[in-house]
């Protein structure tokens, strides 16, 4: 707690941690460059919204001009974009790696379903390792 307050480069924690923190008073945001939340998604959608929206909320208020914020996420329906304009700046951008893609996995990726009986599951993976793995 002495260095947070002393001041760090990065900090990195889940939602109750950071909220703990904060109650504390163990760190500042007036400084804070980035804020980073990976897998808005999934933590949102787990009931982390007010969290998330509480941490948000007191990161931006405490720093206006110079915050970059980032949300990540493997997929991003409709209230994710919602959530997302609530905290980033009004032109942020959004960028879609698969585009849209009726498959969201890769072209280049070959599925395979194998059924093994569950106590050959450690032989049939080397077998597989050693035969695709290349």
């Amino acid at each position: 707690m002495d260095q947070l307050r002393r001041g760090v480069d990065i900090f990195v924690g889940t939602t109750g941690r950071v909220k703990d923190h904060m109650e504390r008073r163990n760190f500042d945001f007036s400084c804070l460059r980035f804020a980073v939340l990976d897998e808005a998604d999934i933590m949102l959608n787990l009931g982390f919204k007010e969290d998330v929206e509480h941490i948000m909320s007191t990161i931006k208020a405490s720093n206006l001009q110079k915050l970059q914020a980032l949300m990540f996420s493997a997929t991003v329906p409709r209230w994710v974009h919602e959530i997302a304009s609530m905290f980033l700046k009004p032109n942020y951008s959004v960028i879609d790696l698969v585009s849209n893609l009726k498959n969201k996995t890769s072209r280049t990726v070959a599925h395979l379903a194998i059924n093994v009986p569950y106590q050959n599951r450690v032989s049939a993976l080397a077998d597989i390792l050693i035969c695709y793995g290349g």
